[in-house]
């Protein structure tokens, strides 16, 4: 955000692509765990881990003049897991 309003005078933007759980080389035996990861999908709203295609669409976003006025953002691409949802309950 700092950047953001430091750069902008310039009229660059700076924002943060923040993604949620995508398997990568760091974490790959995370994802050995059938366990940890039942467990970890059923935290994510969207019941999976991230795929490298789900980042695409915000990466071409933040890339384009269609967010030439957004900055100092931080987009989160995460399945919904930062939303804190995990099983929704209905009450009568």
């Amino acid at each position: 955000m700092s950047l953001a309003d430091e750069w902008g005078g310039d009229g660059i933007t700076v924002n943060c692509l923040a993604p949620g759980w995508f398997k990568t080389m760091q974490n790959a035996v995370l994802y050995e765990n059938e366990a940890w990861v039942e467990y970890l999908k059923d935290r994510i709203p969207l019941k999976r881990p991230g795929q490298p295609n789900d980042l695409n669409g915000a990466i071409v976003f933040l890339a384009s003049e269609a967010s030439a006025y957004i900055t100092g953002q931080t987009l989160l691409v995460d399945g919904g897991i930062s939303t804190g949802a995990t099983k929704a309950t209905i009450t009568e």
